[in-house]
């Protein structure tokens, strides 16, 4: 540890890290998916990975719930998430699909197919785009990007990476994070659920 507010764990991913997460039940244990194919399993207040699992390809998020094989997608799994109060994992894909999987029998509840629907991007430059999978052109020219995430003093800018996305589906609003900052913003003219 460097100091009171500073963790540095031992055995850290060799890859950039994707997804973190720490337990619903404790802060004991944290989660860490990571482009170098790796999901490990970290034990804080000890600062020891205790699992490690190994994967044919880059992890790009991860959830708390019991080791095993639910489901696949035809594409790379972008997002999990785990919902206890219903017992469901959600899966999004980009195969243009949400899943919907129940882990106590590893079968498919639900598909939902989004060809219609856009996404929102971010990138290092500390940009975000407002995309849409529909090649239309009425449809596309909804389409918008901005730069965030900018601070300037003494005539310098700095740029921050946006490294985090979140959709608020009932105000139709979504947020943004970098390392210091969280900014919330307004879609416009587009529903994403």
């Amino acid at each position: 540890m460097t100091g009171s507010n500073e963790f540095k764990l031992n055995q850290p991913p060799e890859d950039g890290i994707s997804s973190v997460k720490f337990s619903p039940n404790t802060s004991q244990f944290l989660l860490v998916s990571s482009w170098d194919t790796s999901v490990r399993l970290y034990d804080v207040p000890a600062n020891s990975m205790r699992l490690k699992y190994q994967h044919t390809g880059a992890v790009l998020d991860c959830a708390f719930y019991v080791e095993n094989l639910v489901g696949t997608h035809d594409a790379p799994i972008r997002c999990v998430e785990y919902c206890p109060e219903v017992n469901v994992m959600v899966t999004g894909s980009w195969d243009q699909t949400v899943k919907l999987w129940d882990p106590r029998t590893p079968c498919n509840a639900g598909t939902f197919s989004q060809p219609e629907k856009g996404y929102v991007l971010s990138s290092i430059e500390g940009r975000v785009a407002v995309e849409y999978l529909d090649p239309s052109p009425e449809v596309q020219k909804k389409k918008y990007a901005f730069k965030c995430h900018r601070l300037k003093e003494n005539n310098i800018e700095q740029i921050y990476p946006v490294n985090a996305i979140s959709f608020h589906n009932i105000h139709n609003t979504f947020a943004t994070g970098e390392v210091w900052h969280a900014n919330l913003y307004l879609i416009k003219i587009i529903s994403i659920f």
